[in-house]
């Protein structure tokens, strides 16, 4: 009796059907370790704009100058303050939840940044329309800056650290045009707080 002889081809079909998919699970921690290499290069360079080697600013420093168009078209330039100080605070975008946070916390803080002497200014790369629809929609009542190229963003050193472009930073400038607050990044709720802790208030 003869012994019906196995075909090699059979026993081996699933295993080459499988070998593909175990070949591709397989890649994917390598396919994850790329990634992850790749967002630390990112960013290791993201400090760097133009070839210029971005500087992070600090208490002491004097205040990079910026003439950039508020909500209402004029121009605003930081010079308008000398002799005032000036609390000045980057957001990545009008109207999202964050910013929208931040923009009512200063809001809602007139009064003891009037009785402190603080000027308040927002900047973001939103265009003078949409500031001014974010001031009309949450009544804000203190000046929006456009930086659309976010040349001010770079020169304070908060542009292309995270996601979202800019960094949520805050700087206090006294009336000289020197830093003596900086909180890069900081949180919607504590922009305000900062500001009046740093002037003992």
């Amino acid at each position: 009796m003869k012994h019906k002889e196995s075909n090699p081809q059979q026993n081996t079909t699933p295993k080459s059907r499988l070998l593909p998919v175990f070949l591709n699970l397989s890649a994917i921690p390598a396919i994850l370790l790329l990634f992850l290499l790749g967002c630390e290069h990112k960013e290791n360079v993201t400090n760097i704009s133009e070839g210029k080697k971005m500087v992070k600013l600090k208490i002491g420093d004097i205040a990079p100058p910026f003439e950039l168009s508020a909500q209402d078209a004029k121009t605003v330039r930081l010079s308008d303050f000398a002799g005032k100080k000036v609390l000045v605070y980057f957001y990545p975008k009008a109207e999202t939840p964050g910013c929208t946070a931040q923009a009512c916390s200063v809001r809602d803080s007139a009064q003891p940044l009037k009785n402190a002497g603080v000027v308040a200014l927002g900047i973001s790369p939103d265009k003078p329309d949409v500031q001014k629809k974010f001031d009309e929609n949450h009544h804000l009542g203190f000046q929006l800056l456009s930086d659309p190229n976010h040349t001010t963003a770079e020169a304070y050193g908060v542009w292309g650290k995270s996601i979202f472009g800019i960094t949520r930073s805050s700087f206090l400038i006294d009336e000289n045009g020197k830093i003596i607050g900086a909180w890069s990044p900081v949180s919607p709720a504590d922009t305000v707080p900062n500001v009046l802790k740093a002037l003992g208030k």
